[in-house]
């Protein structure tokens, strides 16, 4: 018998979309930081299922003092193209007490702080998306 997971509920967050429209996103706060130093940022991230990795805004490494010039450039795909650079982690999701070292993307004037893609997050998590209730649950695997 598998191992019996604790289930933690979230609401969704309600933002302002196009047209002024409600939108309900599921949105988590995430402690970001390098493995080396205590130094931290609490972000606002999205649990993003048609994100292949992790992708946060630059001012994140900006404000953990990574610098662009000494990482990987990379391009991602999908609706459109948008380059970035590519740095080594700490992510921590406090609520669930949960931490993992992962490669991020980072990019300039993402629409948030950062999106939690199915590389690395959705390994870690189980996640149940209940939009019709306006909740969503995250359990550690």
């Amino acid at each position: 018998m598998g191992k019996r997971l604790t289930w933690k509920e979230f609401d969704y967050t309600i933002q302002i979309g196009l047209g002024n429209s409600w939108i309900y996103r599921p949105l988590i706060e995430v402690d970001v930081s390098l493995s080396n130093n205590s130094n931290k940022v609490r972000i606002l991230a999205m649990i993003d299922s048609g994100t292949d990795g992790t992708v946060f805004d630059s001012a994140v490494a900006q404000s953990l003092g990574i610098s662009p010039a000494r990482c990987q450039k990379v391009k991602l795909g999908g609706i459109g193209s948008v380059e970035g650079f590519l740095s080594n982690v700490q992510l921590s999701v406090p609520e669930l007490k949960t931490t993992m070292n992962i490669p991020v993307v980072f990019a300039e004037k993402l629409p948030m702080d950062g999106l939690l893609g199915q590389k690395h997050f959705f390994q870690r998590f189980r996640i149940r998306f209940e939009k019709d209730h306006g909740k969503f649950f995250l359990a550690a695997v």
